[in-house]
């Protein structure tokens, strides 16, 4: 498996206490304040989340159907997941196709990472899986989920890392790669 660690920069490593960078996911916010969203925390040396959220001028069953297409992804996304491969149900076993980062000649880094699957069918899918040790170990516990906000969906995509050393350093990188991938979704249903 390809290791994550030279696509971390250590220039994040200062402890991050709570660092928003725009309107916080609480849950009471109203649809129309959570357009576009997202924020990260450090919530101790070795875990940090990072929370992302779009609002989808569409029902949640068409965002549903553009998510989970994992033959077409890649059509659309530039950022993050790619793809998805194998038993696409609750405990299935399945294989995700990222884009982390890019490589010397600055071409996508693409990963396959397998996962053992969470998944509610129309609502959300994820996993909450060991790093590998030469990640510095832990979970990764990532949430795609999609619901009803009025006649429009919120499409959710957070992420927490546990028990690992680079907690912080992965939701710094990480936060911006899922606000494209959050935006480059919207405009694929929308349009």
């Amino acid at each position: 498996m390809n290791s994550l660690l030279p696509y971390i920069s250590t220039a994040f490593a200062a402890p991050l206490l709570a660092i928003a960078f725009s309107t916080p996911l609480a849950a009471d916010t109203p649809c129309n304040a959570r357009l576009m969203s997202g924020s990260i925390a450090q919530l101790s040396p070795t875990h940090a989340t990072v929370d992302t959220s779009a609002l989808i001028n569409a029902a949640p069953e068409d965002v549903w159907t553009t998510l989970t297409d994992f033959d077409d992804v890649a059509s659309w996304s530039t950022a993050t997941l790619q793809g998805m491969t194998g038993d696409i149900q609750d405990g299935g076993s399945v294989t995700i196709t990222f884009i982390f980062g890019t490589d010397e000649n600055g071409e996508p880094n693409l990963m396959e990472i397998p996962h053992t699957l969470i998944y509610e069918d129309g609502q959300s899918f994820g996993w909450s899986d060991p790093f590998p040790e030469d990640n510095g170990g832990g979970h990764d516990n990532h949430l795609y989920r999609v619901e009803a906000c009025g006649d429009q969906t919120l499409f959710v995509q957070s992420d927490e890392i546990v028990d690992n050393p680079y907690a912080a350093n992965f939701v710094v990188q990480l936060l911006p790669m899922y606000q494209t991938f959050n935006a480059e979704l919207k405009a694929a249903v929308e349009n």
